[in-house]
């Protein structure tokens, strides 16, 4: 990947429904040449699908991030079976450290209560440890109409569909669905998104980081800062909780090797006070809480479907 492909993600995870045209302008490469490198990443796993998601505004959203510790180290195909049972459970990782890293999406807490203990009845369980509630950095909110409904059940099968086809299917005139599309994506209501593999993205370990700030001496915010600064090009993404002074960092090193001079570095920064790391193998991606709970949603008016995408950008 080189940057015009970046470029493209980084535009496409922001709104999926971004025309060839205006990423051409963007990349100042022709809209041919997008359309290669789009069908490309898709055609080679690094975007997984197009999506539609609804704010955590909307659904009451949160995330979870597990780490899961056993006495002995399980059968990995047995481990993931038994998760794969709980529709709040989104992606999995196991470490090198042998250990399981679960990110968990749920909307109530009976999903939370069932989540922990499907964990705690984990054969051979250690320790179970959960952080949940992480700041939120985009959602707003609307009260669907109908003609919000019509569409949405149409860009929950296909979140790039054309406006002309959104028109045909709901029988809404084509203005109206345009309307409709723009008043969800400008008030962030929904997103419309990608799905993305880090593995995909280059040859790099994946390594997710607990840290834990020096409170009265530092905020989540300059920490924050001092990772994106000192670490551009390795930065994934982060989860700052927002009941204790942690967050989970994510990134990326070319070496194993790599880790313990990133650790060090981030300790003797003086902002940090504790800083653990996972270094994670590729994991397994289930079906998207967030996907489910849109499903859901719709189907209470009458409809039923699940976000697809073909391999081809349109």
């Amino acid at each position: 990947m080189d940057s015009v492909d970046r470029i493209i993600l980084e535009r496409l995870k922001t709104n999926c429904r971004i025309g060839l045209q205006v990423l051409a302008t963007k990349t100042k490469v022709s809209a041919n040449e997008v359309k290669k490198r789009i069908d490309l990443l898709l055609n080679t796993g690094v975007i997984q699908n197009f999506t539609t998601l609804l704010s955590p505004q909307m659904t009451n959203e949160e995330q979870v991030i597990t780490i899961l510790d056993f006495e002995t180290t399980p059968d990995e195909k047995s481990v993931l079976k038994i998760l794969n049972d709980n529709s709040a459970v989104w992606k999995v990782h196991r470490s090198l450290e042998d250990k399981y890293v679960v990110v968990g999406i749920y909307f109530d807490h009976e999903e939370l209560t069932n989540l922990t203990l499907l964990y705690r009845s984990l054969e051979g369980i250690r320790e179970v440890e959960m952080h949940s509630r992480f700041l939120r950095y985009w959602g707003g909110k609307v009260d669907l109409t109908e003609n919000h409904k019509q569409t949405l059940r149409c860009l929950l099968v296909d979140a790039r569909m054309s406006v002309a086809d959104i028109a045909k299917q709901t029988g809404l005139p084509s203005n109206v669905v345009n309307e409709t599309i723009n008043e969800m994506r400008e008030s962030e209501a929904v997103l419309f998104t990608t799905n993305t593999s880090d593995y995909k993205m280059g040859s790099k370990t994946e390594v997710l980081a607990k840290i834990q700030w020096n409170v009265g001496i530092t905020n989540h915010e300059q920490v924050l800062k001092w990772l994106q600064d000192e670490f551009p090009s390795a930065y994934i993404r982060e989860f700052v909780s927002v009941t204790e002074p942690t967050l989970f960092f994510k990134f990326t090193v070319n070496h194993v090797q790599e880790v313990e001079f990133v650790m060090q570095k981030a300790h003797d920064s003086g902002l940090i006070s504790i800083i653990e790391s996972l270094i994670l193998f590729p994991g397994t991606i289930f079906p998207d809480p967030r996907q489910r709970r849109l499903s859901e949603l719709l189907t209470e008016t009458g409809f039923s479907g699940e976000n697809q995408s073909d391999h081809s950008f349109r």
